[in-house]
């Protein structure tokens, strides 16, 4: 499962899987077992390999200048870091962001231009009106190992997550990009959700980050557009056994139950597709951010979108729509 804490005081149970086939499905998505890190400096030079591209065709964002003191900032902060790491690593300062690790600097300058500054632009256009004016540091290592003991060195994570995950009170994301790209998107939306909205409610913060996993640029190049992946079959499984909750029950918790973490995080990502098909899914997050201290978990504010009394007058035609978005899918 991908993490996202809140303060200190948060679980570190709180992580996604991401993009995994069946087979892991059935074995136990959110169980693995991080090996003994290993101390010591390591030896090997840098990676020279290219990493996953999240889009075909991304559009090209001018990064703006940075003022002085957040860039000096993101400079200590990226010296102390590296200070903290056993390896040998890169580090490109493109504040607000702080790209570190065992790729080359040409492959870490390629991931800010191809994969950050087009989400950070595109989710900016769709969603957050506050831009980072603190450091977000994003460190990318080649392999599972690597990953394992960084995350170790930094956060003190023996368990967890496979792929990455988001450490909000350093904004730092820690990932094994050789899983793919999918993992940067979801974590870099919690890191500028945390910045444009902290009191997000966590279903749909864990929804929203969900969403783009998997997604791609709409034809204007400004939006991304949630495409399907490896959680809708959790949720049709859930779906075919009758056993889908009621969406009220997803809207109003609090706290996301781990017993039920891995179907929560797929309705949540499925619902906020649902919604972004209806052209609703922006202005939920503008309105539910507007009434955040009289909406917490973001009810009435669906309510008023949707036009109805109460959210289980939703329920049949999400359904509805789930059912024709397999057929689509299947096709």
């Amino acid at each position: 499962m991908i993490s996202r804490f809140k303060g200190s005081v948060l679980s570190i149970h709180r992580s996604t899987l991401l993009i995994l086939g069946p087979l892991v499905l059935m074995t136990g998505f959110y169980l693995l077992t991080f090996s003994r890190v290993q101390e010591g400096k390591a030896s090997s030079n840098v990676v020279q390999l290219s990493a996953p591209e999240m889009f075909n065709n991304p559009t090209l964002i001018k990064a703006t200048e940075p003022s002085t003191s957040l860039q000096l900032k993101c400079e200590s902060q990226a010296e102390a870091l590296q200070e903290r790491i056993s390896l040998h690593i890169n580090v490109l300062v493109k504040a607000p962001y702080i790209l570190m690790g065992d790729y080359e600097t040409e492959t870490l300058e390629a991931l800010h231009q191809k994969t950050i500054l087009p989400i950070q632009h595109a989710l900016s256009i769709s969603y957050f009106d506050t831009q980072p004016d603190q450091p977000i540091t994003i460190i990318t290592l080649s392999n599972r190992e690597r990953y394992q003991r960084v995350a170790y060195e930094l956060d003190q994570r023996k368990t967890g997550s496979y792929y990455g995950y988001f450490q909000s009170d350093e904004m730092r994301i820690v990932l094994n990009l050789a899983t793919g790209s999918g993992t940067l998107g979801h974590e870099l939306t919690h890191a500028l959700a945390q910045i444009d909205f902290p009191e997000m409610p966590e279903w749909f913060d864990e929804g929203l980050a969900s969403l783009h996993e998997q997604c791609e640029f709409s034809e204007e190049g400004d939006q991304l557009l949630g495409t399907s992946n490896w959680r809708a079959q959790l949720l049709l499984t859930a779906l075919d056994r009758e056993l889908l909750p009621e969406l009220n029950s997803l809207v109003q918790q609090t706290r996301i139950s781990k017993k039920q973490e891995a179907l929560t995080y797929a309705y949540a990502r499925y619902f906020c597709l649902y919604l972004q098909q209806k052209k609703l899914l922006s202005p939920f997050y503008r309105k539910l951010r507007t009434n955040q201290k009289s909406d917490q978990t973001g009810v009435r504010t669906l309510q008023q979108l949707l036009n109805v009394d109460h959210l289980s007058e939703v329920d049949a035609d999400f359904q509805k729509w789930l059912s024709e978005f397999r057929r689509n899918s299947n096709q």
